[in-house]
């Protein structure tokens, strides 16, 4: 199998798991994480795995090009998650979180890139009354 697979967040709590995963299954990884929280750590992890690692903002024209090249998916986790970090720096979170998105979106489309998966663990659907009530998609 020789499917080019871009894992945006590739270096973060779901990216390095899913990463490692295809890796095995196969198909040749690339990671685009701008390693926000310093996570070094995992790199030899991913390395060991044989992923690549473009370390990048995902806001960046040049390094979204890079990434996404000849690339076949696009895995989509890359964000500032969560409402305190958001609350933080909400300028930052919405150039993140929306425009890198549709940018990224954006240059996929462009560059013939056949598949584009957006998954997130950030709070998608908003404050709910009844935070116990599932979500039907």
């Amino acid at each position: 199998m020789s499917d080019v697979i871009v894992v945006t967040g590739g270096a973060g709590y779901i990216g390095v798991p899913l990463c490692v995963g295809l890796a095995e299954s196969g198909r040749t990884v690339r990671a685009l994480d701008v390693l926000l929280h310093d996570q070094t750590d995992v790199l030899d992890v991913l390395r060991g795995a044989g992923v690549e690692l473009i370390q990048g903002d995902v806001r960046a024209p040049e390094v979204r090009e890079r990434a996404l090249s000849g690339a076949d998916a696009v895995v989509h986790l890359a964000a500032i998650v969560g409402d305190p970090a958001c609350a933080r720096d909400p300028e930052l979170s919405r150039e993140v979180n929306v425009e890198g998105s549709r940018m990224l979106a954006e240059d996929a489309e462009r560059l013939g890139v056949g598949r584009f998966v957006f998954a997130s663990t950030c709070s998608n659907y908003g404050r709910m009354a009844d935070p116990t009530t599932p979500i039907d998609e």
